[in-house]
């Protein structure tokens, strides 16, 4: 539910709106702060973290505005998180379809975001990612030839919130590298430590196709 462009459901597939447009049918987008995040789910019975772009703020002042909050869980607890949650809206987006997730709704094995708000008078307040995790393992949703200890893929960020590792955000953003994702990288990377930053560099190799232009900014 980013600002600027946001992909939305159509006849033909995904079709880019800018922010206007997207609220204009699909209703406002106000997201939470990550204060409030941690607040909802305090408490809960589930593992949960932030990822998406605001994973990548390493300091306490953010670089840049974010229009969104992506919030993993993993998905084998996807029926505690819907439990924990009962008081809100969720939906299924997938493929160009947006549907609601009634109490009966079983939600697809391929299926792997949810948007969530209080319920039709309400902004949408964040993104579900669910995250394949087996045990203490956490793997790569686009790849699970890549995998990794849970507890060295998560960490804990400012205000005890946890949040994914920053290597793993660029990781997602590697295969786009939009100008504010060269902008993420360039403020990341530096920051990186030197075992960060070649399972960077190996984790863009496996799973990327040849030629990636990062891997070569990612030379010791």
């Amino acid at each position: 539910m980013g600002r600027g462009s946001r992909y939305a459901p159509t006849i033909d597939g995904m079709a880019e709106l800018t922010q206007e447009e997207f609220e204009r049918i699909y209703g406002r987008v106000a997201p939470l702060t990550l204060t409030q995040v941690r607040d909802l789910f305090d408490g809960a019975d589930f593992r949960w973290w932030i990822c998406g772009g605001c994973s990548l703020e390493l300091d306490e002042q953010p670089r840049r505005e974010h229009s969104d909050v992506e919030v993993g869980v993993v998905r084998a607890e996807l029926p505690k998180v819907r439990k924990w949650l009962a008081g809100y809206h969720l939906w299924d987006i997938h493929a160009g379809t947006l549907t609601y997730m009634s109490s009966e709704f079983e939600l697809p094995d391929d299926h792997e975001q949810l948007w969530v708000r209080r319920d039709a008078y309400s902004p949408w307040l964040m993104d579900l990612m669910l995250t394949p995790v087996e045990g203490d393992t956490w793997f790569y949703k686009r790849d699970r030839r890549l995998s990794r200890p849970y507890a060295e893929a998560i960490t804990t960020g400012s205000g005890g919130i946890p949040q994914q590792k920053p290597e793993i955000g660029l990781l997602f953003k590697a295969r786009r590298r939009e100008p504010r994702d060269e902008d993420d990288f360039a403020a990341v990377v530096p920051r990186l430590s030197d075992v960060d930053r070649h399972w960077l560099r190996d984790a863009i190799e496996l799973t990327e196709p040849p030629g990636n232009p990062w891997l070569e900014r990612l030379q010791p």
